[in-house]
């Protein structure tokens, strides 16, 4: 069981990517590898925040990154995960083509004006509420991760108008070319689409257990 961040690290760094909890059976999580009682402790050993801290010290990348699924991946398969899944076109001329939709685009607009953005500065800026238009905002944001446009940069307590914190903190992004450190992608142009897609299912086949190559490319791919 891993029982610590640097224990967390060393596991995730040894098999190329680790999910945040069980979407496939026999594929390795944090939540399956880590003890019950040490997650939402609110100390250093709680789980919940390694994934926070992984993505702000960039040791790890974090989001919904493994075809959707929350996760974790390392340095060593980073530049293969962007290449399996990053699209060849840029956003502009998918957006000239048709091949985006509307909310896409304009999230997408609003990090390349800002580059940086927790979640309830997205949902400020487009005008929507939980109540209203948030969940098409969050299956963007959840999908632009995807194709790694953008990635998770930690969290941020929200302020209100008196400038006081409140709440829970919220999710907060960057894009993948400004959080990325030196050297991540230097290596993705190696691989097409194809070629990546197939050693991200041999590194899972290894790491996993009575999972079938099919059943692994139709939760990532």
């Amino acid at each position: 069981m891993l029982m610590t961040y640097e224990d967390f690290m060393d596991r995730v760094e040894t098999l190329g990517f680790m999910a945040l909890s069980p979407f496939l059976p026999g594929l390795p999580s944090l939540v399956s590898e880590t003890p019950e009682n040490l997650w939402h402790t609110g100390f250093d050993t709680d789980p919940w925040r390694w994934k926070d801290r992984a993505a702000e010290e960039k040791r790890l990348a974090y989001g919904c990154i493994l075809g959707g699924h929350k996760g974790f991946v390392s340095q060593r398969m980073y530049p293969i995960f962007y290449a399996a899944f990053h699209p060849s076109l840029a956003m502009p001329e998918r957006w000239e083509n048709g091949t985006v939709n509307q909310r896409t685009w304009q999230v997408w607009q609003l990090f390349e004006e800002n580059g940086m953005l927790n979640i309830s500065q997205v949902r400020q800026s487009l005008g929507v509420s939980r109540k209203q238009g948030a969940s098409a905002v969050d299956n963007t944001i959840q999908q632009l991760q995807k194709e790694f446009y953008i990635t998770m940069d930690g969290n941020d307590r929200k302020i209100s108008a008196q400038g006081e914190f409140y709440g829970w903190p919220v999710n907060r992004y960057r894009r993948v070319m400004e959080w990325a450190p030196a050297g991540w992608l230097d290596r993705s142009k190696d691989w097409s689409m194809a070629e990546a897609r197939e050693l991200i299912l041999d590194e899972g086949m290894v790491m996993s257990d009575g999972v079938t190559r099919q059943d692994l490319a139709k939760k990532l791919f």
